[in-house]
């Protein structure tokens, strides 16, 4: 079936959407390197503000790499681990750009990386008690691995998507752990199926990349995975475009693939399970894309969790100013002005360029690209004037569900209109508790 399914080339499953140029050379070819821990680390001892956790380490603590500094209350939340051995010197609170302040353990490395010997660390038998152990997160949506796998089951799917589409331009760390560990990365993917209990285990991946495709499609071959070899069309990434491009099927406006019988979970989560399962070591690092006009070394990078952007941007070397700093992909991500934010187990880039381009908007010209490129159909220029309405009618709500916040009709609108930022206000203040259509739970 593998082989089936990439002899047929990319498949095109969803109107609208664009090629985006990909600006991957940089770090396309470049192993992935390890950043050690030489400056302190501002380890945030939960990933959200809305999770709970305990501190259970104490000021002046000597802590080793991957012994637990605060276990989660519920399973909801996810525990978090030393990603190298020190002292805890004090706590205090550390900023994030996705969740703003968040409490942190400030930990003074010893230059020892010593790790917690394994009989001791963990207590679970059972293949999601073992995540839960570990601390393993899905980035996207933010959640422990454990609560997407339960929830997951409770909605009875039967099939499985592991998506490694990194349509966005700069992007390759998915990439990058693909060329260099794809038969863990299918085993890995056999173990969630089986855990899973479904009947259908589906690895989507750019076409593009065909030699990486090969390799990925030679491992699987003989499991019961199938490589799906897809277009790298954005937002192909999205679990909504994905569920319809493999499985035919139309998620609900604001509803999740788990609607219609389908989990969809991102690389980087299988391969903090691989770590977690296979290797034995907790989530203490983040795999992340360092690249842009800015960056001397752009590569792919394995970062301890609570690295500060400014020891990262040492470590990694500039060219010059940084005029613009996006946490995250170029369309999806934030731009921030600060340097004191720290690396969480989340992040997937950090892109610097020299120059921001700071376009000023115009009034709408009526173009209607934003129209021609939404991949899932509606208006963004005629939602983006609710902003200042006080109610709406029915169509228009599902319309505002439907949206995936993928920011394509900002990107392509050419009055510099923010438009995706403008229907996401307009959704929190209309559709009270409606959130965009997203991933696997």
């Amino acid at each position: 079936m593998s082989l089936l399914l990439n002899l047929l080339g990319p498949r095109r499953g969803f109107e609208g959407g664009l090629f985006m140029p990909e600006f991957k050379a940089a770090t396309a070819r470049r192993p992935i390197e390890n950043i050690t821990a030489d400056r302190a680390l501002f380890v945030p001892l939960r990933l959200a503000e809305s999770w709970q956790t305990d501190i259970v380490v104490s000021q002046g603590e000597r802590v080793v790499r991957g012994q637990r500094l605060a276990t989660a209350c519920d399973g909801r939340s996810a525990h978090v681990h030393a990603p190298t051995s020190g002292t805890i010197a004090q706590f205090g609170r550390v900023w994030t750009p996705r969740e703003g302040y968040l409490p942190c353990a400030i930990l003074e490395p010893d230059g020892r990386n010593e790790s917690v010997p394994r009989s001791l660390a963990w207590m679970s038998d059972s293949f999601v008690g073992q995540l839960t152990d570990r601390g393993v997160i899905s980035p996207s949506p933010l959640a422990p691995a454990a609560e997407v796998l339960r929830r997951a089951s409770a909605a009875g799917v039967t099939e499985l998507i592991v998506s490694a589409m990194e349509t966005e331009p700069y992007l390759t760390a998915d990439l990058r752990t693909l060329v260099e560990q794809p038969g863990r990365l299918i085993d890995m993917t056999c173990e969630i199926a089986d855990a899973l209990g479904v009947a259908r285990a589906l690895f989507a991946m750019p076409y593009r990349h065909r030699r990486v495709v090969k390799r990925v499609t030679a491992e699987a071959q003989g499991r019961y995975v199938e490589v799906a070899a897809l277009s790298n069309r954005y937002p192909q990434c999205h679990p909504v475009m994905l569920v319809k491009t493999l499985l035919d099927r139309e998620v609900p406006p604001g509803g999740s693939p788990l609607d219609v019988g389908a989990v969809v979970i991102p690389l980087a989560m299988v391969r903090m399970a691989a770590e977690a399962i296979i290797d034995d070591i907790p989530v203490t690092h983040a795999t992340i894309t360092v690249a842009g006009d800015a960056v001397e070394h752009a590569g792919t990078y394995r970062v301890p969790v609570g690295t500060p952007l400014r020891a990262l941007c040492d470590r990694v070397g500039l060219l010059g100013p940084v005029g613009q700093c996006v946490w995250g992909g170029p369309l999806t991500g934030i731009s921030i002005t600060r340097d004191d934010a720290v690396i969480t187990a989340d992040t997937s880039a950090i892109l610097l360029f020299s120059e921001f381009e700071a376009r000023e908007p115009v009034p709408c010209i009526h173009c209607g690209w934003c129209i021609e490129d939404c991949p899932v159909g509606v208006d963004p220029a005629l939602l983006a004037q609710l902003e200042s309405e006080s109610s709406t009618d029915a169509l228009t709500v599902a319309h505002l569900r439907a949206c995936i916040d993928c920011g394509l009709c900002s990107h392509v609108c050419p009055a510099s209109l923010p438009l995706s930022a403008t229907i996401q206000r307009s959704r929190r203040r209309l559709v009270p508790g409606a959130s965009a259509a997203e991933g696997g739970a």
